[in-house]
C-alpha cells in the first residue's frame, strides 16, 4: 500500500473542520431568519417580551426546544410562571420540528 503524504491528511482534516464550522454558522443564520420570520423578534427585541439572551442561560437546548413547541407544558412541568413579571405568557406558535431546532440553536448561541 502506498503511503500518502502527511500534508494531504492535514488538508483533509482542515477541510472537514472548516465544513463543520461553516455548517454551524449556516444553521445559526437560518435560526435567526426563523426568529424574525416567525415574529419572535417583534416581542423579544422590542421590549414587549423578556430579553432571551439572559433568560435562556439557565436552560439547556432540549428545554428551550420544548418551550418553543409548548410554553405552557414547560411552565406546568417547572411549577412556575415566567420569571419576568410584567410580560404576557408566550403563546404557542406554529413551527416545524426543523424550525424548533434552528431557533433553539440560535437562541442558545446568543
Amino acid at each position: 500500500m502506498k503511503k500518502r503524504p502527511w500534508y494531504l491528511l492535514a488538508i483533509l482534516l482542515w477541510a472537514a473542520v472548516m465544513a463543520g464550522v461553516l455548517y454551524h454558522e449556516h444553521q445559526l443564520e437560518r435560526g435567526h431568519a426563523a426568529f424574525v420570520r416567525l415574529g419572535c423578534a417583534n416581542c423579544h427585541l422590542s421590549g414587549g417580551g423578556p430579553n432571551l439572551a439572559n433568560a435562556l442561560r439557565q436552560y439547556d437546548e432540549p428545554t428551550v426546544e420544548e418551550f418553543i413547541r409548548d410554553p405552557e407544558a414547560v411552565y406546568r412541568r417547572m411549577g412556575r410562571r415566567p420569571r419576568t413579571p410584567g410580560f404576557a405568557n408566550m403563546d404557542r406558535i406554529a413551527v416545524t420540528p426543523g424550525e424548533v431546532r434552528l431557533l433553539a440553536k440560535y437562541l442558545k448561541s446568543r
